[in-house]
């Protein structure tokens, strides 16, 4: 019964997933509650319950909080935010509604918004500051070696391996990545040069450390089906900043606060509607104990 029961939670649990990725997907006009259910093919008076025994939060709550808090980092990523622009992009098509959403999930409106006083009362603020020293660190200077190429990626089916909280659970982030990695070893499908990518869902300034989502992701030939409890989605053809890193995780963790904090920003370039990617040259042989890392910091741009 226990068997039957973990099965069928996965079943659930993929189609939670797919109707998640319709979501990141459409972040601009923001899905009704039967589309959703449509995606995830769960009859809309049993899609919110389900989806809230599983994500912890109501289909509501969710796809708002995704959306202020994208706004949020699109906000902090440019030099000079249009909050109307911006509002647009994340799917309010009216100010006034966006700064009224704004301030009961911020508790200010967007314009006034600070972080400082934003991490004063975060619950988790002295958690989040030990993930990574760059959090609330000013802009560094851009060094001299600091190399960054465009490139062309083209469009690729992935299977997708999720973690949810994986910051303060780093057991939940290891399961993803043993089960996305034993699957692709019984088929013989490879890992390393490129073809394996994590891949953050979320800003962990903005979003809660438990709340946080991260993707393994490998490329796979079209048609590959993975089992239960790995999704499938396609990374769309388009233009990525690539930075080479090889170091351990501090010198990963400099990297992204360079690309982000000042790099993004001087360079003019605008983010695409997808998660920043570690695209890992060399695959670590045990992840949880990686102290080397040789991979690329990968941002989508247009």
């Amino acid at each position: 019964m226990g068997s039957r029961s973990s099965s069928q939670s996965e079943r659930y649990e993929d189609r939670i997933n797919r109707a998640i990725a319709c979501v990141d997907a459409n972040i601009g006009s923001a899905p009704s509650l039967k589309v959703l259910a449509g995606v995830a093919c769960i009859a809309p008076h049993h899609f919110h319950r389900i989806f809230h025994a599983l994500v912890g939060e109501t289909v509501h709550g969710f796809t708002t909080r995704l959306r202020l808090e994208r706004a949020l980092s699109l906000a902090r990523r440019a030099p000079q935010p249009s909050w109307k622009r911006i509002a647009s992009e994340c799917g309010y098509r009216s100010a006034a509604v966006f700064s009224r959403a704004f301030r009961r999930h911020f508790g200010t409106n967007p314009v006034a918004f600070d972080q400082g006083a934003f991490w004063a009362v975060r619950p988790d603020a002295s958690e989040t500051m030990q993930v990574s020293r760059y959090f609330l660190r000013e802009a560094p200077a851009v060094p001299d070696d600091f190399a960054v190429e465009i490139v062309h990626r083209p469009e690729k089916q992935l299977a997708v391996s999720r973690a949810i909280g994986g910051y303060v659970r780093p057991e939940v982030l290891i399961e993803a990545y043993e089960k996305l990695a034993r699957w692709a070893a019984a088929e013989g499908l490879p890992l390393g040069d490129g073809r394996l990518a994590g891949a953050s869902r979320d800003d962990p300034e903005v979003t809660p450390l438990a709340r946080c989502r991260y993707e393994f992701r490998l490329e796979i030939p079209a048609g590959v089906k993975p089992p239960d409890g790995i999704g499938v989605m396609t990374r769309p053809a388009g233009n990525w900043a690539r930075h080479h890193v090889r170091g351990d995780m501090k010198a990963v963790d400099q990297a992204w606060n360079v690309m982000f904090k000042s790099w993004l920003p001087a360079a003019g370039l605008q983010l695409r509607n997808d998660a920043a990617e570690e695209l890992y040259r060399r695959v670590p042989r045990r992840v949880e104990t990686a102290k080397r890392f040789d991979l690329w910091c990968c941002v989508p741009v247009e």
